[in-house]
């Protein structure tokens, strides 16, 4: 068995990169074949990190040497060719973390047994359209019957949804905040699942779902003997914090990919010392990114600091997106579609796991917490 480590698979990934970035091409236009063209034991094996060991058919190599670490430069360096590509593949997502922080051994054998036949996705449902992520708002009720509950929900923008066999949607019962498995092929006859039309970042596949009357048992809520805030909201911040130096990655690699752009591409002298800046911001961040991975990796992770992260990391990238035009040659520009997708990629970034004002208050919160320490947000 081979240690599952960015070093050991580090010969592969430009293989793996060009794959993405080929699937990423197709999306738009024919998906089947876009994911068609991610059929890859490798990229199969880094998509499943994240899933308990047991569940996972990739005998050959060692989860357990995988760590935090590993996955995060993993992702870095995919995302270099395509991050669009590398959100088609299939796996837990955010799932994963919640399900083996609350779920029982029946509840985990369940949600997880399915991976064993890859490809298998999941979706994590927890934003809606009138409240965002507001976990203090959600609308979404579970509500209690003679014989368990039935399950009300409308959700926006939950990736990967049309292709899952299951996910969690999450709802209120009563003052208790819920997670509950669901499976979209059994509760086809109660749930809707559209595709939502998007301008970056395609390869996430985002979706509305519409949930009316679906029954459920205590068997399908996480953590059902938990109640309170324990249940759900800490939950979800274990969820969102494990997730958010992952959207800094892909954000980081996007950059990275556009920079390498202009390294082969004649510029002036002041563009050239704009393009030596950013490159010494991307180190800054990538160093950065690497210190919040190990300290996740102790045990040491701070709130605050994925949130800054990712808060610097999307402006990054957005920033060197809206300069390629004025850097390229009109005829360079125009004729490059993979590039000008990747730069409409670069945009969405801000979407993923909480918008600029959420981090901004995160920030500022373990600023007056901890007495004044400087956050250093901009």
């Amino acid at each position: 068995m081979k240690a599952l480590t960015f070093r050991n698979v580090l010969t592969e990934l430009d293989a793996l990169g060009e794959k993405l970035r080929h699937a990423a091409s197709q999306v738009e236009s024919d998906r089947h074949r876009a994911l068609s063209c991610l059929e890859d034991e490798l990229l199969y094996t880094i998509a499943y990190i994240g899933i308990p060991t047991e569940f996972i058919p990739f005998r050959q190599w060692d989860y357990q040497a995988c760590h935090y670490s590993d996955h995060i430069d993993m992702l870095e360096y995919l995302s270099r060719f395509d991050a669009s590509g590398l959100m088609m593949l299939p796996g837990a997502s955010l799932s994963a973390r919640a399900v083996t922080t609350l779920g029982t051994p029946e509840q985990q054998a369940f949600f997880f047994s399915r991976f064993a036949h890859p490809p298998c996705w999941a979706f994590f449902a927890v934003t809606e359209p009138e409240v965002g992520s507001d976990t203090q708002s959600i609308a979404s009720s579970l509500t209690p019957t003679d014989d368990g509950y039935v399950l009300h929900a409308r959700k926006k923008f939950i990736g990967g949804a049309q292709l899952a066999s299951v996910g969690l949607v999450f709802a209120r019962e009563g003052h208790f905040q819920r997670l509950v498995m669901v499976e979209p092929e059994q509760a086809a006859s109660h749930m809707t699942i559209t595709p939502l039309q998007q301008f970056g970042l395609q390869g996430s596949n985002l979706t509305e779902i519409e949930i009316n009357g679906l029954p459920v048992t205590p068997e399908h809520i996480l953590g059902y003997d938990r109640k309170g805030l324990n249940q759900g909201l800490v939950a979800l911040g274990h969820v969102f914090e494990r997730h958010r130096p992952m959207v800094s990655a892909m954000a980081l690699g996007t950059a990275y990919g556009l920079l390498k752009v202009l390294d082969n591409t004649a510029l002036t002298p002041d563009q050239q010392r704009w393009r030596a800046q950013q490159w010494r911001t991307y180190h800054l961040l990538r160093q950065q990114l690497s210190d919040i991975a190990e300290r996740y990796q102790s045990g040491q992770s701070h709130y605050h600091t994925t949130s800054q992260l990712k808060r610097h990391c999307t402006l990054f990238v957005e920033m060197v997106a809206h300069r390629m035009p004025h850097l390229l040659s009109e005829q360079a520009w125009l004729e490059d579609a993979p590039l000008r997708r990747r730069c409409r990629d670069a945009l969405a970034f801000e979407y993923m796991e909480g918008t600029a004002n959420i981090h901004l208050m995160n920030s500022f919160r373990c600023y007056t917490a901890r007495g004044g320490v400087c956050a250093h947000v901009y």
